[in-house]
């Protein structure tokens, strides 16, 4: 169906403009081709096109539902049209990865399931339908239904197997990788129809589970464990500096420790979220902080163990269509009754990669955030503009953390505390005047930072070209073998040597 010249033109613009991650230029030109419409006889057509630029848009942006909207008018408008059945399937399956973007699994799997039915009529071997099956098996595994999941896959399968194309090869691909994480995640498939695909759920010791798929493990209840929590705060208060971020830390415990004393007393403990945002430039000891968080947590019976899983962009995002959600789920599983913290968290939406699965990993991390609160703690890393920009990149996600915790740089006698630390582990030793020269030398540093400035890795750096140019002078005194105490010994010469020029 031939479009409009003027709105064709605009939508062009539109998806230049979302290509390069400027959303808000695409949506103006969006808006421009809605106002050319007005004046069109029919202007159905071009309605059609818009909404499902907006949609991919929105998609882009992580918003499920906004993107759902969108592709629900533009199948309420193909009705009326008669599009061809190509079109018509393409339009129903986006719904069905929009709905499962939003998390409404069932109306994602109806979704898919009417794209199904238009691909019948287009023949077993059209690959797109089979394309379909692999993003509805998403929905299904959310849903518990995995024996239908599974079918869905090897049906899949069966279609792309038929066809002798490069596509169909990475589809096959793709799927069998599906398969095999089904096989490692529940065993072998599953039988019966649908009941089958619903495991009991676990309600206590006793509870049972239906077609041999056992009841999650059940922990042992999480208790107040006050020589844990005495200790936890313990090596807080030993770390060098964060002043801020200690009274912080000790705060929150307080108040986390007084819920638990009002459930001992039989009154109810403020609904308070574990969920946590740390922002600093690197080695200020976020990852530290966040490892003492999983120990506070467990030590005062919030979660069933100290567990803290650290992950990346890496771990959550694949590189197909329908994997993100899989993977991020898979992740978090991983991670329940413990902390999950995820570093460098912005790098999950990155502005100028329209189509990235990052803002997918997003969705389902929020999700889950609310669905397993009482147990999963989750903490995001990193650099304070780029979180706050992370932070605005969803509407639900800001809302779901309970405070932000700042760590600031560390100060050159901090830093000079860090390296003893460093050197008194690995049996080396300073005099005066050596300590002298490591605070001259990270006080240039730290007067010259930026935002990037790398605090204790910067301190751990340089400790690492302090040995080694005392292992030169050593080697080269010809003196024969050092003696233990020179083996020891780092001098202000060997610091001068390793002054960053």
């Amino acid at each position: 169906m031939a479009l409009n010249d003027r709105v064709a033109s605009y939508l062009d613009q539109a998806r230049l403009k979302l290509r390069d991650g400027l959303f808000a230029e695409a949506e103006g030109f969006e808006r421009v081709a809605g106002q050319q419409v007005a004046g069109l006889p029919d202007g159905r057509a071009e309605r059609l096109a818009i909404c499902r630029t907006a949609a991919a848009r929105l998609r882009a942006q992580g918003d499920g539902p906004g993107a759902a909207a969108q592709l629900r008018d533009a199948v309420a408008i193909a009705d009326g049209l008669q599009v061809p059945l190509p079109q018509r399937h393409e339009l129903l399956s986006e719904l069905g990865v929009a709905l499962t973007l939003a998390a409404d699994f069932e109306g994602s799997v109806s979704a898919f399931q009417q794209a199904l039915a238009v691909g019948t009529q287009l023949g077993a071997g059209y690959l797109p339908a089979a394309e379909t099956r692999v993003r509805m098996s998403v929905p299904l595994r959310r849903l518990g239904r995995r024996g239908e999941a599974d079918a869905v896959l090897r049906e899949a399968l069966a279609q792309a197997r038929q066809q002798r194309t490069p596509g169909a090869d990475r589809l096959i691909e793709q799927i069998d990788a599906e398969l095999a994480e089904l096989r490692e995640a529940h065993g072998p498939p599953l039988v019966g129809g649908a009941a089958a695909d619903r495991p009991a759920v676990a309600t206590g010791a006793g509870a049972t589970a239906t077609d041999g798929v056992p009841p999650p493990p059940v922990l042992p209840q999480a208790h107040f464990d006050e020589a844990a929590y005495a200790q936890a705060l313990a090596d807080l208060d030993a770390l060098v500096g964060l002043s801020g971020v200690k009274a912080q830390m000790r705060r929150m415990a307080e108040l986390l420790r007084v819920g638990t004393l009002r459930v001992e007393a039989g009154l109810k403990r403020a609904d308070v979220s574990l969920h946590l945002v740390f922002i600093g430039a690197p080695g200020t000891g976020k990852t530290t902080v966040a490892r003492l968080f999983g120990r506070l947590y467990h030590a005062l019976g919030l979660l069933n163990s100290d567990r803290v899983v650290e992950v990346t962009r890496a771990d959550l995002v694949s590189g197909y269509v329908g994997q993100t959600a899989t993977l991020t789920n898979k992740v978090v599983d991983g991670a329940l009754d413990g902390v999950l913290f995820l570093d460098e968290a912005y790098s999950l939406v990155r502005p100028g990669s329209p189509g990235d699965f990052g803002p997918e990993a997003v969705t389902e991390l929020l999700k889950r955030m609310e669905d397993d609160r009482t147990r999963l703690a989750v903490i995001v890393a990193g650099y304070p503009q780029e979180m706050g920009e992370f932070l605005q990149s969803n509407t639900g996600l800001a809302s779901r953390f309970a405070e932000t915790v700042t760590f600031a740089d560390y100060g050159p006698e901090e830093l000079v505390q860090i390296f003893v630390s460093f050197a008194e582990h690995a049996d080396y030793g300073l005099d005066a005047e050596a300590r002298a020269a490591v605070l001259e030398v990270l006080g240039t540093l730290h007067a010259a930072r930026d935002r990037f400035f790398a605090n204790a890795r910067a301190a751990r750096n340089l400790f690492d070209d302090v040995i080694g140019h005392q292992a030169e002078r050593l080697l080269k005194t010809g003196a024969g073998a050092p003696t233990r105490a020179e083996l020891m010994a780092i001098t202000a010469a060997d610091v001068r040597a390793a002054r960053p020029q």
